[in-house]
C-alpha cells in the first residue's frame, strides 16, 4: 500500500499528509460534494451525491491493476494534536499505453481556502505522479472562475494548455474552462 506522504503549507507553519482514501472518508467527501459553496468551485455540475456515488468514483480513479500505488488521497492537516481530512485529491482518467492521467484536488473545508493546501498537494501528488506511477504527462482543468485553483496549478507548475470557451454552466451564465498540464522532461 502507498505510503504516506507528508509535507508543509503556509510557509512551513503546518503540517498536512496525503493519505490513501478509504471507505471510512467517504461520508466527509459526500459532504463536501454537496456542499453548495464547495459545489460551485467545481466545473462540472453535480447533482446530490451519495455514498454510492463515492464507491463508484473511488473505484474508477483506484486502478485495479496496481493495488500498491493508491491514486485517491485524503489530504489530511495536523490540527490540534489530531490529523483531520480537508480535502481529496486523485489522479483520473489515467491512460496507462500514453502515461499520462489527470488530477483533480478539493480543499472541503473552508476554514483550510487560502492556506497554500492546494499548491502544496499539487506539488507532492505530481512528484509522485512521476516518480512514482512514472506519468509522462500530469493535466488539471478548473473553471475560469476559480481562480484559487488556478494559481495552486500554476504555483506547482502546471502550464496553460488552452481554454475551452462557454464550456461551463454556472450561476446563470457560462464560463470559460481552463486546460493545463505538467511534463516529466
Amino acid at each position: 500500500m502507498t505510503e504516506l506522504m507528508e509535507y508543509k503549507f503556509r510557509h512551513g507553519e503546518n503540517k498536512a499528509r496525503l493519505r490513501p482514501i478509504a471507505r471510512r472518508d467517504w461520508e466527509k467527501v459526500v459532504g463536501w460534494w454537496n456542499d453548495p459553496e464547495v459545489k460551485r468551485l467545481f466545473d462540472v455540475h453535480f447533482v446530490d451525491q451519495t455514498f454510492a456515488d463515492a464507491e463508484k468514483w473511488f473505484s474508477r480513479t483506484n486502478s485495479p491493476d496496481d493495488e500498491k500505488h493508491a491514486r485517491s488521497f485524503i489530504i489530511e492537516v495536523f490540527h490540534e494534536n489530531n490529523w483531520i481530512g480537508v480535502g481529496t485529491a486523485e489522479f483520473y482518467n489515467e491512460r496507462p499505453s500514453h502515461k499520462t492521467a489527470e488530477f483533480g484536488f478539493l480543499i472541503g473545508e473552508m476554514k483550510w481556502w487560502g492556506q497554500g493546501i492546494g499548491t502544496e498537494t499539487a506539488k507532492k501528488i505530481i512528484q509522485y505522479g512521476f516518480k512514482t506511477l512514472k506519468y509522462h504527462r500530469i493535466g488539471a482543468v478548473s473553471a475560469a472562475y476559480n481562480v484559487r485553483s488556478l494559481n495552486a496549478l500554476q504555483k506547482a507548475g502546471f502550464q496553460i494548455e488552452g481554454v475551452r470557451k462557454g464550456y461551463v454552466w454556472r450561476d446563470g451564465e457560462y464560463h470559460d474552462q481552463i486546460m493545463m498540464s505538467v511534463l516529466d522532461l
